[in-house]
């Protein structure tokens, strides 16, 4: 049984099928999956496809760095409000994504501040969103995020980058499609990384794994990654999945693992 620790099952890529693909999901092991929100409209769906499907899907809220600029006090308020709802489990997804720059640097560094103290408020994990800023990342995680525990999504790094994000010992790695691709550090990554550190997620729809050759992500194919990584660990997939739902229950308070 697996975890998809990070879907955005509630975008509109999934609007004629949703429900089918949740159940696809379910039928196939995959007991639970947290989809974060990526602004206000996003959060608010997630949370509202957590209450209609109870101790299956999970909500985090937050603004994707994308959306950097839509981040009002208005909308922290009602980011702050829903934390308060049991189906909301992390802050996030939100961070910083100097590839795109599809908001200002700075707009991005207020804006990932923010939520490292509305993590502290709430007292959730943070869904951190990293992409080209990995130095920016840490120097703000030193300054502001000290003693607050999350995860590191979709995780693009080498080595010493990993290091440097497992030295913040509340958080974790988590590792999607591209381990399953060529041309990265990643395999190195997840040889290196503790088993208590790691989680496996979909992104769906994005980043579709190998030897996948569909257009969509969805929560079911997080066992392809799960498969890569218990190949790079020399470990069965029962025996990953068995330690990434253990890391993910923990890390987002999801109750008592499931058989």
């Amino acid at each position: 049984m697996l975890i998809d620790s990070h879907t955005h099952i509630d975008t509109d890529r999934f609007e004629g099928d949703r429900e089918a693909v949740i159940q696809a999901a379910i039928a196939g092991g995959i007991t639970r999956m947290v989809d974060p929100g990526c602004d206000l409209p996003s959060s608010q769906a997630a949370l509202a496809l957590a209450k209609a499907h109870p101790g299956v899907v999970f909500a985090g809220v937050g603004v994707h760095p994308h959306e950097a600029t839509t981040y009002t006090p208005e909308v922290e308020n009602q980011l702050r409000e829903m934390a308060r709802e049991p189906e909301v489990v992390a802050i996030g997804e939100f961070g910083l994504d100097y590839f795109r720059m599809l908001s200002p640097r700075d707009t991005q560094r207020s804006v990932f501040c923010a939520h490292l103290q509305l993590a502290r408020e709430c007292n959730l994990p943070c869904i951190i969103h990293v992409r080209d800023a990995h130095e920016d990342v840490m120097e703000l995680l030193r300054a502001h995020g000290q003693g607050l525990r999350g995860v590191f999504h979709c995780f693009s790094g080498d080595v010493a980058q990993a290091e440097e994000c497992l030295a913040f010992e509340g958080f974790m790695l988590s590792f999607a499609g591209p381990l399953t691709k060529q041309g990265n550090a990643l395999p190195d990554v997840a040889r290196i990384a503790p088993l208590d550190r790691i989680l496996v997620e979909t992104d769906s729809p994005y980043l579709v794994p190998k030897p996948l050759k569909v257009r969509r992500n969805e929560p079911l194919f997080v066992k392809h990654t799960a498969a890569k990584l218990a190949e790079i660990r020399g470990m069965t997939l029962e025996e990953v999945a068995q330690v990434t739902t253990a890391n993910a229950v923990r890390l987002f308070g999801l109750g008592e693992k499931q058989a």
